[in-house]
């Protein structure tokens, strides 16, 4: 039993050390009518070793307080560790939902899978974190651009 109180013990620990998000800005303001927080200027969000920088980031929540949905709009730059792989680029705009760890990269998206030496330039991109699909779009007059490196056959 003690060993089991133990368990749930660092199980508890370690969920609340991984929702710790912790958001910078010049400016911020809360609707709580709407259940949404703004954060504006020089705004950089920051859990672990992930980063995005915005200028604005707009935070959903609950009506318990915790986040459903975090989008940050304007030169987003970003550096995302997950699932091992690290990725690093720029968007005009992303929506992250955590609870079920989707990213959507939306407008003149830069994705550089650095962990595989990969790039993908496109209108947006989706990544679903727990399936491991990815949905990339481009458009007529920029089509998805996808430059990978190759084993040599030798």
């Amino acid at each position: 039993m003690k060993q089991l109180f133990i368990f749930f013990m660092l199980l508890f620990a370690s969920h609340l050390l991984a929702d710790i998000v912790d958001i910078k800005a010049d400016h911020f303001y809360a609707n709580d009518i709407n259940h949404k927080a703004f954060f504006e200027g020089h705004a950089k969000i920051k859990q672990g070793n992930n980063e995005i920088n915005a200028s604005k980031v707009t935070v959903f929540f609950n009506e318990r307080k915790k986040a459903l949905k975090y989008e940050a709009h304007g030169n987003v730059k970003f550096n995302l560790i997950e699932k091992r792989i690290h990725y690093k680029g720029v968007a005009n705009k992303i929506s992250y939902t955590p609870t079920s760890s989707k990213y959507y990269f939306i407008g003149n998206v830069t994705l550089r899978d650095l962990t595989n030496n990969r790039t993908i330039k496109a209108n947006s991109v989706s990544l679903d974190l727990k399936s491991g699909l990815a949905d990339i779009k481009g458009s007529v007059k920029k089509p998805v651009h996808f430059r990978f490196e190759i084993e040599d056959r030798k």
